[in-house]
Order: structure tokens, then C-alpha cells, then sequence
């Protein structure tokens, strides 16, 4: 009898566990054995995890969670393994996780699960139970003959078997080796080692007795070296100062409280920092739209890859000189459909007459804008990408106080509007931007992009957009904000923020200023909040340190008119397989995930009733792993092979 196939995955998070159903229907009867190699939760990964602060949620609505296919995924090989949603995970087990957290005298988790709906944002701990239902559900469904093999440890090293081409991985604390046919690397987030201006910042800090804390996943980074009082200068307003905000107010004992209008008042603990927060665009992440996002809006329309083709022909395409216009058309173009057809109050032409000549006038034209000048009378109805990018650009104010009083008033106006159903455009404008993001997937998969827009704009730019538009914060989040702001616990320096170290003797310090205004604030801590930017060249992995030394992966590193771009991520093929400086691929090497260059905007897991491309990947992905696995037995110099044309 032969052995069974065997493959290895580092990393245990939703990536793997979607793996694992695909691979279980591609076995097809075949024996097969999966070795899953982490030393976090299984299903949940490092980054949902149960043990971390029992206050960090999700950022996505539990109705809109899902790592089981519902009966909207096609194009997956059978058999299919059906499940529930989070949110459905939770209605069917409410009763035993209310007498589970009764019985820990966990109240907190009580009152979140009988609270818990649709439209809840779950606490990470919450929801790594889910997702550990989810890899029990799928392991006690494989088919006869597929096994997995969990190992809590961390893989240091990966090596060839030079008998047969097969891989030997080596994990801390043993001494052998753990054998198997292919190896898929999934670890998800990894940590990144500190810059120059990190070291920078940091040596500053420590010479003069100040506090620095670099860029990190907040949830694991030790805030006790911001004391209590101290002022301390915040650079980002994503989700990662989301994130450090619970930390240092209701983390250190703070309580918020509602008032009779929604909002809410802060009670501090008298162990906050304060912050003085500002970042580039110097405004927060849009909040998250409370109702419904329209799915009828014929999307895309101005932009596809056939609407790019008659435009662009197959020449290299730029991201912002090329395909933004046609993106932010796309925009517009919902938005004003939305507007017309939900609210023709608002309105004083037919909706077709308008959208006939909205789709006729080009993009930026006089004609287009008295168009919309003649169509919509309220400037409060009109579309303008500039302002929703940047809200702060071209205003000044004349001190601090005016500068935090108009982010304050951004932030509260924003989470006002985005809970209004009489602002659905904003939903519509939402819709429009995720129909765009697939777009650009596609046209970066099919190598469309130039090399400066693969290498910086993407994951850059672009992303940054996608982000601050449609991957914001709950909006209770930005509900404690506000009430932060005005208890003075948090204040706004506005956009453009600039930090300088003055070393002055006695006196040293964190300055910070920005572009909205003439302040300055100096504080005795600076955090840099923002998740690492993905870099194999600088990565604090071990395994891929060592892959990197031996140049079997590469950085993504393009030359293009004499200028190198590279965006740091993991280079592969179109098959997924490692490609090393050689500029071939291995036969039997993997990867996928958020340090894979072209998937890193790549979802863990997907949102019920969308057919989501999650699933369809996973189960191509399945089937090149145990192709790989099924070819002949040989040395490593029979197996290398021509690389397919690397993902850029």
C-alpha cells in the first residue's frame, strides 16, 4: 500500500482552515495527511486568537462573516462542507455560551453574546470560538483516509530532501524533522523588524528617558510605558489607533456612559495618557454605513477591465494617471444613481435624461459639472472624491483648539451621516468602491500595472483609499471618540502631521504640528499606530529570515526606466509556488496570504450570499498543492521547471 500524500501548512488561521475543506474534496479517496504547524489557535491563527483583551472586536458586522460556503459559492469541487455565518453560529449556541460565561463569571461576555445580532461587531475572543467550531465542523467531516496533524510550534527552518525533492521542516524544540510532499506557508500577519527611523525614534527615546512604541498589532504591544498623564503624540488614525484607544481608556479602567440624545460621556479611571492624534488626511477611517448597502446598481459600469481596454488598449497602466478617473466616474456614477432614484426630491431632472448625459459627458469636463450643477441644487448632494479623500486639504485653522473643534465635528457629522438612510449615495459610493477593488485585483493579476503602480501605488495609495472608505471603524467606536475628545483625553492635530525629537537638555521631547494649523504640542511619548508594512527583506520571521539569506523567496524588486520599486511582499507564480532570486519557482514551495505580493487585501474569510472568490481560491490552491504533491519522486534538479510568470 503507498503512503499517503502529505502536505505541510504554516499557519492555523481562516486562510487554513478554508484550505482544509478544499483539500479533504481534492483528495478525491486518495489517502492524505495535512500537517497544520502554529503554535496559535487552530482556525483562529494569531490575529483572532482567544487569549487577547476581551474589549478588541472584529471590524466587520457578524452577518458579514463567514468561513463555511453557503448556497451562493459556485465553481468548488465536490463534496462541499455547508456551515454558518458567525452571526448564525452564535444565535444557534447562544444558550450554552451564556451558561458557559455565567458559570467564569465572565459578565462582559454575557451581556455581548445575549446582546449579540446581525449587525453586532464581535469581540476577537468571541469569535476565535467560532472560527475553532469551524475547524472542529471540518475536521469531523473528512472523508475516510484524510487526517490532520496539528503541531503547536513554530517552524524554523525548510529544507529540500535531496533523495526525492521532498520537504523537511524543522520546528523548535525537536530535534528531527517533520517530512512531507509540498509546503504552503499561510502565516498571515508577521512581525517586521524596525527601520531607521524606527531605531531612530526609539534610541531618542531611550536616551532621554522619553517612550516610543513602533508600529505593531496593538492587541500584543506593551502600552505600560505610557503612564498615566503623560502626553503622548499619535501618528495614524486607522484601525490600529482604534485599537489602542480601548487600551488606554476603558483597558485602564474608564467608563463610558450614554446621554439621553446617543451620545456619550466619558468617566475616566485617572490612569489615561493623553493623546494628541493626527495622521496624513488628519481625519479617522470613515465609520462603518448601518444600513443596507444597495447591491442593484448594475456595478461597474465606467469601470471594468473591457471599459479600461477601449481606453488604454493593452498598454502598462498607471493607477493614479490611468485607471482613477475611471474609478472615481464609477463613483459618482453610483452615487448619483442612488441619489436619483431614492431621493428625486433632492433632484430636478429625470432620472434617465440624467443619467444619459452624466455616461455621455467626460469625466472631469465643464459640461459634466454643470450637469450636476444644474441637476442637483444642494452642493450637500454632490459627489467630489477630493473631499472624500481629504477633508482637511486646503483648510486652516488659526490655533489648536479650532483645528480639534473641526475634526471633532468631521468625526461626529461622519458617523451621524453614515447611520442616515437619507445619505445612501454614501452606501452606493461604498459599493462602488469594492466593485472597483476587485477591478484593480484583476487587472494587477493580469500583470496590467506598471511598475511603480504594482510596486508603491496598490498596496500603497490605493489600498489606503479602499481602506479609510470602506474598512473603517464601528461606529460606536467613533462614538467614544467623540466623548474622549471632549472629557480632553484626545485631541486632534489635523492632517499633515510632522514629528520632530528636540533633544533640548532638561527639557526634551516628541514635538509634533501639522498642516491644518500654527500648534504645536510636545509629549513624552510618541506611538507610531499602524500596522508593519510587509517586507521579506526585513522580516522578524525565522523561517522566511533563512529562506531570504539562502535566496530561495525574493522581495518584489521591479526596474523600470531606471528606477527600482518593490513593495516587499513574497514573489510567486501564477501557481502559487515560491520564487526564489534565481527567478524560478519551487516545485513544492507555497504561499498565500497578506505577505504574498498581489494578495494583500486577501481576505481570511468571506461574506455569506456573495459567492465569495474565497472559497474558488482556496480550492485552486488545493488542487496545485497536491498536484505538486503527486509528481514523481526525484531530486530537487529534476523538479525545478520554468517559472509560469511571476505575480507582480
Amino acid at each position: 500500500m503507498s503512503r499517503p500524500t502529505r502536505v505541510g501548512v504554516v499557519g492555523a488561521g481562516p486562510r487554513t482552515l478554508v484550505l482544509l475543506q478544499r483539500l479533504a474534496a481534492h483528495a478525491g479517496g486518495r489517502p492524505l495527511e495535512v500537517h497544520v504547524v502554529d503554535p496559535f489557535d487552530s482556525g483562529a491563527g494569531r490575529v483572532w486568537r482567544a487569549a487577547q483583551d476581551p474589549l478588541l472586536w472584529m471590524n466587520s458586522r457578524a452577518a458579514d462573516v463567514t468561513v463555511l460556503p453557503d448556497p451562493s459559492v459556485t465553481g468548488l469541487t465536490a463534496p462541499v462542507l455547508r456551515g454558518p455565518s458567525l452571526e448564525e453560529w452564535v444565535a444557534q449556541h447562544r444558550a450554552d455560551l451564556v451558561r458557559e460565561a455565567t458559570a467564569a463569571g465572565d459578565d462582559l461576555l454575557r451581556q455581548e453574546v445575549l446582546g449579540h445580532g446581525p449587525a453586532s461587531f464581535t469581540s476577537r475572543r468571541l469569535a476565535s470560538r467560532y472560527f475553532a467550531d469551524a475547524w472542529d465542523r471540518t475536521v469531523a467531516a473528512l472523508p475516510a483516509g484524510v487526517r490532520v496533524h496539528r503541531h503547536l510550534r513554530t517552524v524554523l527552518d525548510l529544507a529540500d530532501d535531496p533523495a526525492d525533492g521532498g520537504q523537511m521542516l524543522h520546528l523548535d524544540g525537536t530535534a528531527g524533522t517533520l517530512a512531507v510532499d509540498v509546503v504552503l506557508l499561510a502565516q498571515g500577519h508577521l512581525g517586521v523588524r524596525p527601520g531607521p527611523r524606527e531605531r531612530r525614534a526609539a534610541g531618542f527615546a531611550r536616551d532621554h528617558g522619553l517612550a516610543h512604541v513602533r508600529p505593531g498589532y496593538t492587541s500584543e504591544q506593551d502600552l505600560d510605558v505610557l503612564r498615566p498623564g503623560a502626553d503622548v503624540v499619535v501618528v495614524g488614525m486607522g484601525l490600529a489607533f482604534v485599537d489602542l484607544v480601548v487600551r488606554l481608556t476603558e483597558g485602564r479602567g474608564g467608563r463610558f456612559t450614554e446621554r439621553p440624545d446617543g451620545s456619550l460621556d466619558y468617566r475616566p479611571s485617572g490612569r489615561e495618557p493623553r493623546l494628541h492624534v493626527g495622521s496624513r488626511r488628519g481625519v479617522p477611517y470613515r465609520s462603518k454605513i448601518e444600513y443596507p448597502v444597495p447591491t442593484d446598481l448594475g456595478l461597474p459600469r465606467f469601470y471594468s477591465a473591457q471599459a479600461v481596454a477601449a481606453q488604454h488598449g493593452d498598454a502598462p497602466l498607471d493607477l493614479r494617471a490611468d485607471l482613477w478617473p475611471l474609478i472615481a466616474r464609477e463613483m459618482a456614477g453610483a452615487h448619483y444613481r442612488e441619489l436619483f432614484r431614492s431621493h428625486p426630491d433632492r433632484t430636478t431632472l429625470p432620472a434617465a435624461e440624467f443619467d444619459e448625459a452624466f455616461t455621455r459627458a467626460a469625466w472631469g469636463s465643464a459640461e459634466l459639472d454643470a450637469l450636476v450643477g444644474r441637476a442637483v441644487p444642494d452642493p450637500a448632494d454632490r459627489f467630489d472624491p477630493a473631499e472624500l479623500d481629504r477633508p482637511l486639504d486646503g483648510w486652516w485653522g488659526t490655533s489648536g483648539e479650532e483645528v480639534h473643534a473641526r475634526v471633532l465635528e468631521h468625526l461626529e457629522d461622519d458617523r451621524a451621516r453614515r447611520g442616515d438612510p437619507r445619505f445612501s449615495p454614501d452606501a452606493a459610493v461604498l459599493a462602488a468602491v469594492l466593485s472597483a477593488y476587485a477591478v484593480t485585483a484583476a487587472l494587477h493579476a493580469a500583470g496590467r500595472l506598471n511598475a511603480r503602480s504594482a510596486a508603491v501605488d496598490l498596496d500603497g495609495w490605493w489600498h489606503g483609499f479602499f481602506s479609510y472608505v470602506a474598512s473603517g471603524p464601528p461606529p460606536h467606536r467613533l462614538r467614544q471618540l467623540a466623548a474622549l475628545a471632549r472629557a480632553g483625553l484626545v485631541r486632534f492635530l489635523g492632517a499633515g502631521v510632522h514629528v520632530e525629537a528636540d533633544p533640548t537638555p532638561g527639557a526634551a521631547a516628541f514635538t509634533a504640528g501639522s498642516t491644518s494649523g500654527p500648534h504645536e504640542v510636545r509629549a513624552q511619548a510618541l506611538v507610531e499606530a499602524r500596522l508593519p508594512v510587509p517586507d521579506v527583506e526585513r522580516t522578524s520571521d525565522v523561517l522566511l529570515g533563512r529562506l531570504r539569506d539562502r535566496g530561495e523567496v525574493r522581495a518584489h524588486d521591479v526596474t523600470d526606466d531606471g528606477s527600482r520599486w518593490s513593495n516587499g511582499r513574497l514573489v510567486v507564480d501564477r501557481s502559487a509556488r515560491l520564487v526564489g532570486t534565481d527567478g524560478a519557482p519551487h516545485p513544492r514551495r507555497f504561499a498565500t496570504g497578506a505577505w504574498v505580493c498581489g494578495e494583500a487585501s486577501a481576505a481570511a474569510f468571506a461574506r455569506p450570499g456573495t459567492d465569495a472568490e474565497l472559497f474558488r481560491h482556496a480550492d485552486r490552491l488545493a488542487a496545485e498543492l497536491l498536484r505538486a504533491a503527486a509528481a514523481p519522486s526525484a531530486p530537487l534538479s529534476d523538479l525545478l521547471s520554468d517559472p509560469q510568470g511571476e505575480r507582480r
